[in-house]
């Protein structure tokens, strides 16, 4: 298994684009990506960002530009406090590079990252064709950049996760439990794997818990170094 850093410059997306215009701003997804919905208009998203900038007048413009973005469709700021801010927001993107990552049964191991012009994800690998899809659906979006591709490490990525929140973790993504819509409910993922779904849904929520701070906390010691 590999874990792949990689980052692309999403065309007619507002997060490469503002970026550009401001490249101090570094962003951190938090929370769970949720995919509202997908039509013809494109791709509806919810996400909660962290938002640094170099200097406090900096991130206020860059917030009141984002803001005022077609894009934008729900927006509210939860904290401002020097150079950092909190924000919920919905947006709407003609293609989603999230999405595109799920379609290859690749595994996200960490949080969405934009910063430079570029989406960077980290995402776990079991075999080449999925690591070459993966690069594929990305490069149909834009210019990708390969920062990194390392053996995939169970401690780095896990941390005090147990086999069993493991499994759970990984059935849920392998059955695309998080993408939208989909496919397969809590239900019918623990009656094909044997589990009651209630011990199944422990698992997995126990696992969550455990596994999205030690993957934040993984991103920031790595923008550190």
């Amino acid at each position: 298994m590999k874990l792949l850093k990689v980052g692309v410059y999403h065309h007619d997306c507002w997060g490469s684009e503002s970026t550009k215009d401001y490249p101090t701003i570094s962003m951190t997804e938090l929370g769970a990506v949720h995919i509202v919905k997908k039509d013809d208009h494109g791709v509806l998203v919810d996400c909660f960002w962290r938002i640094t900038a170099d200097t406090e007048k900096e991130l206020t413009s860059y917030l009141k530009y984002v803001q005022s973005l077609p894009s934008t469709k729900q927006w509210k700021l939860f904290m401002q406090n020097g150079n950092k801010a909190y924000v919920y927001m919905q947006f709407l993107s003609k293609t989603s590079s999230y999405d595109s990552i799920l379609k290859t049964n690749a595994l996200p191991v960490g949080p969405i990252v934009q910063e430079h012009e570029h989406e960077i994800h980290q995402v776990a690998t079991e075999k080449p064709k999925e690591t070459a899809k993966l690069l594929s659906n990305l490069e149909a979006l834009g210019e990708v950049k390969v920062y990194k591709i390392s053996d995939f490490s169970e401690d780095a990525v896990f941390g005090a996760l147990t086999r069993k929140q493991q499994d759970a973790l990984l059935t849920a993504c392998q059955n695309n439990y998080y993408s939208w819509p989909r496919k397969l409910s809590l239900d019918d993922i623990s009656k094909k794997v044997g589990i009651k779904r209630r011990t199944f849904q422990e698992r997995l929520r126990q696992a969550e818990a455990k596994f999205i701070p030690a993957a934040i906390e993984k991103i920031v010691k790595e923008k550190r170094i």
